[in-house]
Protein backbone atom coordinates (compact mmCIF):
# COMPACT_ATOMS: atom_id res chain seq x y z
CA UNK A 1 0.00 0.00 0.00
CA UNK A 2 1.14 3.53 -0.71
CA UNK A 3 2.22 5.80 2.16
CA UNK A 4 -0.50 8.32 1.25
CA UNK A 5 -3.54 7.89 -0.97
CA UNK A 6 -5.94 10.43 -2.46
CA UNK A 7 -8.82 9.64 -0.07
CA UNK A 8 -6.64 10.59 2.92
CA UNK A 9 -6.30 14.13 1.58
CA UNK A 10 -9.85 14.80 2.78
CA UNK A 11 -8.43 16.13 6.05
CA UNK A 12 -6.94 19.13 4.22
CA UNK A 13 -9.27 19.55 1.22
CA UNK A 14 -12.50 18.10 -0.08
CA UNK A 15 -12.29 15.19 -2.48
CA UNK A 16 -14.69 17.06 -4.78
CA UNK A 17 -12.22 19.95 -5.05
CA UNK A 18 -9.33 17.57 -5.70
CA UNK A 19 -11.38 15.87 -8.44
CA UNK A 20 -12.21 19.25 -9.94
CA UNK A 21 -8.57 20.35 -10.00
CA UNK A 22 -7.34 17.06 -11.47
CA UNK A 23 -10.41 16.42 -13.62
CA UNK A 24 -10.78 13.13 -11.68
CA UNK A 25 -7.46 11.85 -13.04
CA UNK A 26 -6.05 9.55 -10.34
CA UNK A 27 -2.60 9.46 -11.95
CA UNK A 28 -2.10 13.20 -11.39
CA UNK A 29 -2.69 12.86 -7.65
CA UNK A 30 -0.51 9.74 -7.47
CA UNK A 31 2.36 11.44 -9.30
CA UNK A 32 2.16 14.56 -7.12
CA UNK A 33 2.22 12.38 -3.99
CA UNK A 34 5.25 10.45 -5.29
CA UNK A 35 7.08 13.67 -6.21
CA UNK A 36 6.33 15.16 -2.78
CA UNK A 37 7.61 12.02 -1.05
CA UNK A 38 10.86 12.41 -2.99
CA UNK A 39 11.13 15.99 -1.69
CA UNK A 40 10.70 14.71 1.87
CA UNK A 41 13.29 11.99 1.31
CA UNK A 42 15.81 14.57 0.09
CA UNK A 43 15.49 16.39 3.41
CA UNK A 44 15.35 13.33 5.67
CA UNK A 45 17.73 10.80 4.07
CA UNK A 46 20.91 11.89 5.82
CA UNK A 47 19.89 10.91 9.35
CA UNK A 48 16.65 8.95 8.96
CA UNK A 49 15.73 5.65 7.34
CA UNK A 50 13.50 6.98 4.58
CA UNK A 51 12.64 3.50 3.33
CA UNK A 52 11.25 2.56 6.74
CA UNK A 53 9.41 5.88 7.02
CA UNK A 54 7.70 5.75 3.63
CA UNK A 55 7.02 2.00 3.45
CA UNK A 56 5.12 2.11 6.75
CA UNK A 57 1.37 1.74 6.48
CA UNK A 58 -1.72 2.33 8.55
CA UNK A 59 -1.12 3.42 12.13
CA UNK A 60 2.63 2.72 11.83
CA UNK A 61 3.06 5.87 9.73
CA UNK A 62 4.45 9.01 11.35
CA UNK A 63 1.52 11.37 11.91
CA UNK A 64 3.70 14.48 11.61
CA UNK A 65 5.26 13.36 8.31
CA UNK A 66 1.80 12.47 7.02
CA UNK A 67 0.39 15.87 8.05
CA UNK A 68 3.13 17.87 6.34
CA UNK A 69 3.12 15.62 3.28
CA UNK A 70 -0.60 16.30 2.84
CA UNK A 71 0.07 20.05 3.07
CA UNK A 72 2.73 19.87 0.35
CA UNK A 73 0.52 17.73 -1.92
CA UNK A 74 -2.46 20.10 -1.57
CA UNK A 75 -0.19 23.07 -2.30
CA UNK A 76 1.03 21.37 -5.48
CA UNK A 77 -2.55 20.62 -6.52
CA UNK A 78 -3.66 24.23 -5.95
CA UNK A 79 -0.74 25.54 -7.99
CA UNK A 80 -1.83 23.27 -10.81
CA UNK A 81 -5.31 24.83 -10.73
CA UNK A 82 -4.34 28.46 -10.88
CA UNK A 83 -1.62 30.94 -10.20
CA UNK A 84 -3.80 32.51 -7.52
CA UNK A 85 -3.51 29.69 -5.06
CA UNK A 86 -5.30 29.47 -1.79
CA UNK A 87 -3.55 31.53 0.93
CA UNK A 88 -4.13 28.80 3.49
CA UNK A 89 -2.49 26.20 1.22
CA UNK A 90 0.50 28.51 0.74
CA UNK A 91 0.81 29.08 4.49
CA UNK A 92 0.61 25.34 5.21
CA UNK A 93 3.17 24.60 2.48
CA UNK A 94 5.57 27.16 3.97
CA UNK A 95 5.10 25.60 7.41
CA UNK A 96 5.82 22.12 6.03
CA UNK A 97 8.98 23.28 4.26
CA UNK A 98 10.15 25.12 7.39
CA UNK A 99 9.63 21.93 9.41
CA UNK A 100 11.67 19.94 6.87
CA UNK A 101 14.49 22.49 7.00
CA UNK A 102 14.55 22.41 10.81
CA UNK A 103 14.66 18.61 10.81
CA UNK A 104 17.48 18.52 8.26
CA UNK A 105 19.50 21.02 10.34
CA UNK A 106 18.90 19.11 13.57
CA UNK A 107 16.83 21.82 15.24
CA UNK A 108 13.91 19.39 15.54
CA UNK A 109 14.29 15.70 16.26
CA UNK A 110 11.14 13.88 15.13
CA UNK A 111 10.27 10.37 16.25
CA UNK A 112 11.38 8.69 13.02
CA UNK A 113 13.50 5.58 12.36
CA UNK A 114 17.13 6.64 12.32
CA UNK A 115 19.48 5.70 9.51
CA UNK A 116 21.78 2.84 10.53
CA UNK A 117 25.42 2.39 9.45
CA UNK A 118 27.94 -0.40 9.75
CA UNK A 119 30.62 0.76 12.19
CA UNK A 120 32.41 -2.52 12.90
CA UNK A 121 32.79 -3.74 9.30
CA UNK A 122 30.73 -6.93 9.58
CA UNK A 123 28.27 -5.84 6.89
CA UNK A 124 25.37 -5.35 9.31
CA UNK A 125 24.14 -1.87 10.24
CA UNK A 126 24.65 -1.50 13.98
CA UNK A 127 24.52 2.15 15.00
CA UNK A 128 22.71 5.37 14.13
CA UNK A 129 24.30 8.07 12.02
CA UNK A 130 25.46 10.74 14.45
CA UNK A 131 24.24 14.26 13.86
CA UNK A 132 27.19 16.57 13.39
CA UNK A 133 26.88 20.28 12.98
CA UNK A 134 30.12 21.73 11.71
CA UNK A 135 30.91 25.37 11.99
CA UNK A 136 32.97 27.86 13.88
CA UNK A 137 32.47 30.86 16.03
CA UNK A 138 32.73 34.21 14.37
CA UNK A 139 35.88 36.00 15.40
CA UNK A 140 35.63 39.50 16.69
CA UNK A 141 38.40 42.07 16.55
CA UNK A 142 39.21 43.82 19.75
CA UNK A 143 40.19 47.45 19.50
CA UNK A 144 42.38 47.67 22.55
Amino acid sequence: MAFLIKDELKTVATIELINLITQSDETIVTEIIEESIEIFKSYLFKYFDTEAIFTASGTDRSKVVLKYLKDVVIHELYIRRSKQMNDVAKMRFDEAMLWLEKVSKGNISPDLPEKQVDTDGDGQPDSSVPFMKVGSRKTYKNHF
